[in-house]
């Protein structure tokens, strides 16, 4: 075989506007595929099935057109004026959760050791470990009650953030009795345990006087734990941010398709405004 004939059975080469024509082509089919896939995505998310924050199964689409609504309720009633959607700022959780931690907590700890008798000069031991114990379990259950019972009466209160006797219903006033007894306890149980201490140190003219004192802070600070969750926010609000991080993630996920998508379309505007401009050979 020559040369001649080898170089005629070689396959003919393509032109190279030809070859980016071909490719560029390719390209936009493959930029329009994803395109459209994206779209599908971006079509599907509201179409995902979420829990509401009273167990309903609902769309992305309906859990979001409820928390606009919830959003316009509470926007409306603040505009007339209402103080009841209104949050506790960050400060005030922060000092109610220290006056629990830094004043209530020691105190019960110094009433526990006393009733257990903690060697304070070598305290290592079983006593102590029982006065820990029961401290922090009487300090957080008394808290989380009252935080609980707070909480579940904000549904009460009126548009000043009050609460008013005679419109409450008969569960609600069993709440603040409970609430009530259990703040008294907590200030009488720690008068007795002062005053009996003082008067046993021989403090009898200031015991009276401390056990008071220390009475009333640990009511004003039980008394500070149940008001914080009382006037933190609504009921709608607790929907309205329910419905708010349910629905986030989805919409997150939409605007990232969305976004690739746009990127994608002017990838493809470009690619075929260049083949356009590409002259035919």
């Amino acid at each position: 075989m020559t040369s001649t004939d080898q170089t005629r059975n070689l396959p003919t080469p393509r032109p190279p506007a030809e070859r980016r024509i071909g490719s560029t082509t390719a390209a936009q089919d493959r930029l329009l595929a994803r395109i459209h896939e994206l779209g599908y995505h971006t079509a599907r998310v509201l179409d995902e099935h979420v829990v509401g924050p009273n167990g309903q199964n609902l769309t992305v689409a309906e859990a979001q057109a409820k928390a606009d609504l919830i959003d316009d309720l509470i926007e409306l009633e603040q505009v007339r004026g209402s103080l009841r959607h209104r949050r506790v700022n960050r400060l005030t959780r922060v000092l109610t959760l220290l006056a629990v931690t830094i004043v209530d907590l020691p105190i019960m700890l110094w009433l526990a050791s006393s009733v257990f008798n903690v060697d304070w000069s070598d305290p290592w031991g079983l006593p102590l470990a029982i006065s820990v114990v029961i401290s922090i379990l009487a300090t957080g259950g008394a808290a989380t009650a009252l935080h609980h019972l707070g909480h579940n009466t904000r549904q009460h209160k009126n548009h000043r953030r009050q609460l008013v006797w005679r419109d409450l219903s008969t569960g609600a006033k069993l709440s603040l009795v409970t609430v009530g007894l259990l703040v008294a306890l907590m200030g009488v149980v720690m008068f007795v345990r002062v005053y009996t201490e003082g008067v046993l140190s021989g403090l009898s003219d200031l015991a009276v006087l401390l056990a008071v004192l220390v009475a009333l802070v640990m009511v004003v600070s039980a008394t500070l734990v149940f008001w914080t969750a009382f006037r933190d926010g609504s009921l709608e609000q607790d929907d309205l941010r329910h419905y708010s991080e349910t629905v986030r993630p989805y919409l997150q996920a939409k605007r990232r398709y969305e976004d690739e998508a746009h990127e994608l379309r002017c990838q493809y505007d470009l690619l075929r405004g260049r083949n356009a401009t590409t002259p035919a050979d």
